[in-house]
């Protein structure tokens, strides 16, 4: 068991380093990835590589074609125009459902995730940004209640990870998406339904025409 639970670990860290490189820009959009290179460089195996490849492929990071090695997904403006017209739906619902159902305790939690969010955007770290938003949604879908909602929304992570970088790398864009968080979690902790939905509803619209700029 012991050994199962290490390769596990492995496979864990090197599918966190090769999502760090995709978040970061340093894996462009249509790379191919090179297994050997990938060894060498996380000094692991084959087997392990493999199987963290289809973890990423699984959450959209990577696409692996029949008899090809894994590639960078590549989102076409379409594509990505899709992904955030699907995010605004979710996440605004998610929005007004917290409004409507978090307790108190909830809510100051949210604050708490907030205040961490603002200090990783402060730091100007892309990733420290994407993987401190990941634990603001955590408070935010727990607290909206709805666990279909929130398996629909874990569908996209992969794809809007890579959307999110792309936007959050974008000068000014980390001050910018703060300030608007800001405004939606004071109208959360006033719990004004209608005023945090619209609100995230112009965050999220923000954030899709950064990315698509660039």
């Amino acid at each position: 068991m012991k050994a199962i639970a290490a390769a596990a670990t492995v496979r864990t860290q090197a599918a966190e380093a090769i999502r760090a490189e995709i978040i970061n820009g340093a894996l462009k959009p249509g790379q191919r990835l090179v297994e050997r290179e990938l060894c060498e460089q996380l000094d692991v195996s084959r087997n392990t590589i493999r199987e963290a490849c289809r973890q990423l492929e699984a959450e959209g990071f990577l696409v692996i074609p029949p008899h090809k090695g894994p590639t960078v997904a590549r989102l076409s403006d379409d594509e990505a125009r899709a992904i955030y017209e699907v995010r605004e739906a979710l996440e605004c619902f998610a929005v007004r459902l917290f409004v409507e159902r978090a307790t108190d305790e909830m809510v100051a939690r949210l604050r708490d995730a907030h205040a961490k969010l603002k200090a990783a955007h402060e730091s100007g770290r892309v990733a420290r940004m994407l993987s401190t938003k990941n634990k603001f949604y955590d408070v935010l879908y727990s607290g909206a209640g709805n666990e279909i909602l929130h398996a629909q929304a874990s569908l996209l992570h992969g794809r809007l990870a890579q959307l999110r970088a792309r936007s959050l790398r974008h000068q000014g864009r980390p001050q910018s998406s703060i300030a608007e968080i800001d405004e939606v979690v004071a109208r959360i902790a006033e719990r004004d339904a209608d005023g945090a939905s619209a609100l995230w509803r112009d965050h999220i619209r923000n954030a899709a025409a950064t990315a698509l700029s660039s």
